[in-house]
């Protein structure tokens, strides 16, 4: 029997106690993956709706860190228009509707000012785009239209007692889209009071590569209101709230399961030194080194957190798969996980392996062959 076999053979000796801690160490992994995973993407959903649109500066009101709390004068945007190195600019409004008879309680809902460049990025599979002479005119992602089982020229209520005709169901390349509602700015500043208001606006310069351009069109724009900060599109999806809150709530989730998990490894190696104590002294008196033995108990620690990575990243695209298809979040998360979120779940996992396995393994070490052949 070759060292290898020999660690294997140690690992899979007690089945139940070595299911228990890859039970312990999947969970840490799935939590990772799954909730870091669907942050990120949630992330990247903002992310691909502003850059899909080719929005390169985005202006909000200072200090407010939510994307629909906001609130801007609409004759800014006239404004901005003028400045040099500005093609186009789009304002816009955010908020939320619900129809819970369809068990969809967070709904986007999107006022923007239709025939500009930003619905270039919503590709009609029924219907037609929404055009400035649709007065009570709406647009739905194809998920939404889905969820509700909607199709062009049916009726429906953005808010109650409120009905829109369906002009058209688009596409998008963002899933948060294709989740939401989109009509003109006007409409929606009437449904929420919010007359010659807007959430923001998008900017479309010339050459978005052009760096002093954009850093100039930035301070001219902030010259022009005290309570107004214009940001670069990522800078703006990093500094939203709801992405911060997120990604925030997710490794602290994760950080419990990952505690639990290297208890459970921990425990495990200990109760395996305890029962191993005759074979760790036989191992000594043949000649076996302190360190053989400290590298045999991490390799069985590593192994144990290596096999239950792998169960949890399964579970993980699993849970994952079934969340984007419940009808509560069906359009709101991302279902697909990167590949360098996997790649932290698999290293955290072997951190808790080595971490776990490390104090057993030392105190495997110090045992003397004469005092564990007597015992």
């Amino acid at each position: 029997m070759n060292f290898i076999t020999m660690t294997y053979r140690n690992v899979m000796r007690r089945p139940l106690r070595s299911g228990l801690t890859l039970v312990a160490v999947a969970l840490a992994v799935c939590a990772v993956v799954s909730l870091v995973g669907i942050a990120n993407g949630f992330k990247a959903t903002f992310m691909d709706f502003y850059q899909g649109a080719g929005v390169d500066l985005l202006v909000v009101r200072s200090g407010s860190a939510r994307r629909l709390t906001s609130t801007l004068e609409e004759s800014l945007g006239d404004k901005i228009a003028a400045l040099d190195g500005v093609v186009e600019v789009i304002p816009g409004l955010a908020d939320v509707v619900s129809f819970p008879d369809e068990g969809l309680y967070v709904v986007p809902v999107s006022g923007l000012i239709p025939e500009t460049q930003v619905f270039d990025a919503m590709e009609p599979v029924s219907g037609r785009r929404l055009l400035k002479t649709d007065e009570r005119g709406v647009m739905i992602g194809i998920t939404l239209a889905d969820s509700l089982g909607k199709k062009v020229g049916d009726q429906i209520e953005v808010v109650e007692e409120e009905p829109y005709e369906i002009v058209g169901i688009f596409e998008s390349f963002n899933v948060l889209q294709n989740g939401s509602l989109v009509v003109s700015v006007a409409e929606l500043q009437r449904l929420m009071g919010r007359e010659g208001e807007v959430s923001g606006f998008s900017i479309i310069t010339s050459d978005a590569s052009d760096k002093a351009m954009l850093d100039r069109i930035s301070k001219q724009v902030e010259a022009m209101e005290s309570e107004v900060k214009v940001r670069p599109t990522r800078e703006h999806v990093e500094s939203l709230s709801e992405i911060q809150l997120a990604v925030a709530m997710a490794w602290l989730t994760s950080a419990v399961a990952i505690v639990i998990g290297s208890i459970g490894v921990l425990n495990t190696m200990f109760m395996s030194i305890q029962e191993r104590t005759l074979e760790i002294g036989l191992l000594r008196a043949i000649g076996w080194t302190r360190v053989r033995i400290i590298s045999m108990i991490l390799i069985e620690s590593i192994l144990l957190s290596a096999i239950g990575a792998a169960i949890g990243i399964a579970v993980s695209f699993f849970l994952v798969s079934l969340l984007t298809h419940m009808p509560a979040v069906n359009g709101l998360i991302e279902g697909r996980i990167q590949p360098a979120v996997v790649m932290q779940g698999l290293v955290i996992a072997l951190v808790v392996g080595f971490l776990g396995g490390l104090l057993p393994a030392f105190a495997a070490s110090k045992l003397s062959p004469s005092e564990a052949l007597r015992h």
